[in-house]
């Protein structure tokens, strides 16, 4: 649930905070997008599976709205649980972005988390941000800060993110995670992102482990028309010694 839930939202409030001033004459806009993801482990590991419904209702100037619905299968057994988040324009140059989700009966996904995200438009195109989450598994917790710095010029974004965990019985792992995005037609895009450090993994019986993680990852969603798009994904995770990860995602996003 956190790494998908990183990949929607993050630059989520950032766009709100850049164009809210110039759009406010748009009207609310809802969309709503179906997912798939597949992904395929060694070290004699299950593939890994994930089905996501996500909604969004947003206007620029305005608060967003999202949510997510979401069924995740890893070990041999499926995990379900909903993510509510909002980004909030403050001012012009302040947003505040709270988010929540919940498992129900978890094995490996977390009990629930919180995260409180806020972030400050800078001149020059820069755009900086701190987030403080906490995690709860059934065998222990993980709180964590995030510290980033963006800058968007012309059709470009670039974004550089600071992850500091302390994680309950499983030391103080410490992450970074960069990414480049090119937007294009208006609303479409594509980008790379890229993460090295350690980082926490749930397994089954709600305890946390800490391993080395680096990963690539290509994204992008490509709109074919004002109401519909495709959203794709290619990526490649080795989790230290305990397996490396190879996965894709593929999903159709509808506005109405």
């Amino acid at each position: 649930m956190r790494r998908a839930r990183l990949r929607r939202s993050s630059g989520l409030a950032v766009l709100l905070a850049v164009i809210g001033g110039d759009l406010m004459a748009e009207e609310r806009r809802l969309e709503g997008e179906i997912s798939y993801r597949y992904e395929s482990l060694d070290s004699g590991f299950d593939d890994w599976q994930t089905q996501r419904l996500d909604l969004q209702s947003s206007r620029p100037g305005e608060t967003t709205w999202y949510g997510a619905a979401l069924r995740e299968r890893r070990f041999g057994i499926w995990d379900e649980g909903l993510e509510l988040g909002a980004a909030v324009p403050l001012d012009g140059n302040w947003v505040l972005q709270p988010e929540v989700g919940r498992t129900f009966d978890a094995d490996f996904l977390p009990e629930w988390y919180a995260d409180l995200r806020l972030q400050r438009r800078l001149s020059q195109g820069f755009v900086g941000s701190a987030s403080v989450r906490r995690t709860q598994y059934d065998a222990s917790r993980v709180d964590r800060l995030a510290l980033g710095a963006e800058r968007y010029w012309g059709n470009w974004r670039a974004a550089y993110t600071l992850n500091v965990s302390e994680v309950q019985g499983a030391g103080n792992p410490v992450g970074h995670a960069v990414a480049l995005d090119h937007y294009y037609h208006e609303r479409s895009v594509i980008g790379v992102r890229a993460s090295a450090g350690q980082e926490e993994e749930g397994v089954p019986g709600g305890e946390v482990v800490t391993s080395d993680v680096t990963s690539f990852t290509v994204r992008g969603r490509h709109w074919l028309d004002t109401n519909w798009a495709l959203s794709w994904e290619l990526g490649t995770l080795s989790q230290g010694d305990l397996y490396d990860r190879h996965g894709i995602q593929l999903g159709v996003r509808r506005a109405f």
